[in-house]
């Protein structure tokens, strides 16, 4: 199998005050010409950090310059987090404002090839968003967790969520997980349509595998066409609405009541402490009623 370190084709230049706790992201693993493993690695928490917005969209260049691949799982190495939610306590680059951001994301939905969110711990946040944006999800049963926390904060979901959710799972389903702010466990994510299905986790890898072995083993043009087709169909979200969706975000972030609350949240062990992140849900509750957090 052949290792790759990817680099970013993403400028961080205004983000560079912002240092990371790895120094890459994402390493994608070729275990065949035709079956890719991209995999997040940042330890303990998988934050999206400098180091995320540097790597990720690398593995979408790689793709699309390679006439071979035909199916990518993207998974994780931290054995609690397959990827986490933005960086809350540092700005966020500018670059997320434009166009061209939006449409690497957008890039990926429509490339030839079935990308699959092999998800075995904590997806929160713009790691939910993340794997939303890919074609098929699977989550382990007993591990996968599922959240859009970011209205328990004073904001929205920024990274596609109020556009990719509705599509998926429809309307009130969508505002349940969105204003609900609570985590959602695999079985419950697989019967609401936000995840494709619930795997034990014994036989996690095994399942996951053997699909993308099974995917890879099929026609290119096959495969093509029938996402193609498919996204027509469906409908993903346009670069507009991907920018809308930020803008918004940006905008309640900017707000005292969400600098606040994510004042008390730090101290209280945000992107620091594995125990509060794995039980934001439940904690940020401490945070509500009277007090600067008070909305």
């Amino acid at each position: 199998m052949q290792s790759l370190t990817l680099t970013s084709t993403l400028s961080a230049l205004a983000y560079a005050a912002a240092a990371s706790t790895c120094d890459h992201f994402i390493t994608t693993t070729k275990v065949t010409p035709s079956y890719w493993r991209a995999t997040f690695s940042c330890p303990p928490l998988n934050i999206q950090g400098l180091a995320f917005f540097q790597d990720y969209y690398a593995p979408i260049d790689q793709i699309e310059a390679d006439s071979d691949v035909k199916v990518v799982v993207f998974d994780s190495s931290a054995p609690d987090f397959w990827l986490n939610h933005f960086d809350v306590l540092k700005y966020v680059p500018p670059e997320l404002a434009w166009d061209s951001y939006w449409g690497n994301v957008t890039r990926l939905a429509n490339l030839p090839v079935l990308t699959v969110a092999a998800i075995r711990g904590i997806t929160s946040g713009g790691g939910a968003e993340i794997a939303a944006g890919l074609d098929v999800r699977f989550g382990s049963k007993e591990r996968a967790v599922v959240a859009q926390p970011e209205v328990s904060i004073g904001v929205v979901p920024g990274g596609g969520g109020l556009d990719l959710l509705p599509r998926l799972i429809g309307r009130a389903r969508a505002l349940e997980i969105v204003i609900g702010s609570d985590d959602m466990g695999a079985e419950t994510a697989a019967h609401y349509g936000w995840l494709n299905g619930a795997i034990p986790d014994a036989q996690f890898e095994s399942f996951v595998d053997t699909f993308a072995r099974h995917v890879a083993g099929w026609d290119h043009e096959g495969i093509a066409a029938a996402k193609k087709i498919i996204n027509e169909q469906t409908g993903f979200p346009t670069v507009a609405e991907w920018k809308g969706g930020f803008t918004a975000f940006a905008t309640n972030f900017n707000r005292t009541v969400a600098q606040n609350r994510v004042a008390a949240f730090k101290k209280a062990g945000l992107q620091t402490d594995v125990e509060f992140e794995k039980d934001m849900s439940e904690l940020v509750l401490e945070y509500t009623g009277p007090g600067p957090w008070d909305v």
